[in-house]
């Protein structure tokens, strides 16, 4: 077996480490939530394209093959910047930075899939999940200690991405990933660790129980195997997230005052209270972006509509309301091609998919931000393994080829 030699390691090294970082900090909006904070100068948009460039770069000097099922996710990113730059069925203000943030999007889309066509793209989305998770909950952290201010709503700490919505899809998507690329019980358990503050401290409802069920199902289904670590864990764990708790409540506290959106949102996940649980701002967002999906439903409204205009806070209504019937159906048709393929290969990233999956009744653009993409890359990656390499040769090289080949053969 022939040793790598010193460029094979550095290029590789380089593509882990390196690109895998790039990728992770472009998936917790590490660059745009530190210059809006003013403690980096770099223009979010200047990081975005080096990035992509050196991710690209790196990835073509490390022979990438590409996994053609990737082509089908990016079906429906191609479709909505298609219809917003050059249809324009939607009219607006915003169109145009609509169309820029699109195509950025697309950018990183096509880095991601060079990155992970490359030989080590499994350690390298893996650093690139782990890199995101502790950027945002580090990010969190820090806000929640007053060394920096990120959130854009008070009580509810957000890290990097501004609004504390994001983080626990982000961090529950990154944790698929994890699960999907790592056998490594324990490590696993420790990036559950990481992610459990960086999802409570958003106060997010919906993010706090999909976590539960994610890492739930996550730990039973291998607690036979590491049962005497388990229990360990849970002496460890059980005074933690009492201290927790305790952390969460006094945040609820304003001097004197008590924070009522985040002290109902407490009472309504400890209590299990459903109807708490129900935001009635969303119900009526969804009821309006359905009503007016309902008016154009077999083509929509365009894309830009939603997100400017509506807020459903539903990802299928959000894309009927945009693309019509078309739209929904290669939404919906996308999941169901992952979950057939996921069943029929025993189970592959079946924790990644149902991350993904199970945020779409109360996401809302999540198709325009880098840690979707890598979620839904990695998924397509980890289902269809089978990778094709394109080579370019010349005609005269193929005749000559040829021609050895019928002289070789006379003799």
């Amino acid at each position: 077996m022939l040793r790598p030699t010193g460029w094979t390691r550095l290029r590789e090294w380089v593509l882990v480490w390196v690109c895998g970082g790039m990728l992770g900090a472009l998936a917790a909006d590490a660059a745009i939530g530190s210059y809006e904070a003013g403690i980096s100068p770099i223009k979010p948009i200047l990081f975005t394209l080096a990035a992509v460039f050196v991710c690209i770069c790196v990835s073509l000097v490390n022979k990438p093959r590409l996994c053609l099922a990737v082509l089908g996710v990016a079906l429906l990113p191609a479709v909505r910047l298609f219809d917003a730059a050059v249809l324009r069925r939607f009219d607006s203000s915003y169109q145009d930075q609509i169309a820029m943030d699109l195509m950025r999007m697309l950018l990183v889309f096509i880095a991601i899939v060079a990155v992970l066509s490359t030989e080590k793209w499994q350690k390298t989305a893996l650093w690139a999940a782990v890199s995101a998770m502790l950027l945002t909950t580090g990010s969190e952290i820090c806000e929640m200690l007053g060394m920096v201010k990120f959130t854009s709503i008070p009580g509810r700490f957000a890290g990097f991405n501004s609004h504390p919505n994001f983080p626990p899809v982000l961090l529950c998507e990154m944790l698929g990933i994890i699960f999907a690329l790592s056998k490594n019980f324990r490590f696993n358990c420790l990036m559950i660790a990481v992610a459990v503050p960086g999802v409570a401290l958003t106060y997010g409802r919906s993010g706090m129980v999909i976590l539960a069920l994610l890492c739930g199902a996550y730990v039973l289904l291998n607690a036979r195997r590491n049962f005497g670590f388990l229990l360990l864990v849970t002496i460890i764990a059980v005074p933690l997230l009492g201290i927790g708790v305790a952390v969460l409540q006094s945040g609820t506290q304003q001097g004197v005052m008590k924070d009522k959106n985040t002290a109902d949102r407490l009472e309504a996940i400890y209590n299990l209270d459903f109807d708490k649980l129900k935001s009635p701002e969303r119900v009526k967002d969804l009821n309006d972006a359905w009503e007016m999906a309902a008016k154009k439903p077999l083509l929509g409204h365009g894309t830009g509509i939603s997100g400017t205009i509506f807020a459903p806070h539903n990802e299928y209504v959000s894309l009927w309301l945009e693309l019509g019937i078309p739209g929904l159906v290669l939404f919906a048709g996308t999941w169901l091609w992952l979950i057939t393929r996921s069943v029929l290969t025993g189970g592959q990233a079946g924790y990644l998919i149902f991350a993904l999956i199970a945020y779409t009744p109360f996401g809302q653009g999540r198709i325009e931000v880098p840690h979707f993409s890598l979620a839904m890359i990695t998924a397509a990656c980890v289902l269809w393994p089978k990778r094709y390499q394109f080579t370019l040769r010349s005609l005269q090289a193929v005749d000559r080829s040829h021609v050895h080949q019928n002289v070789v053969g006379q003799a």
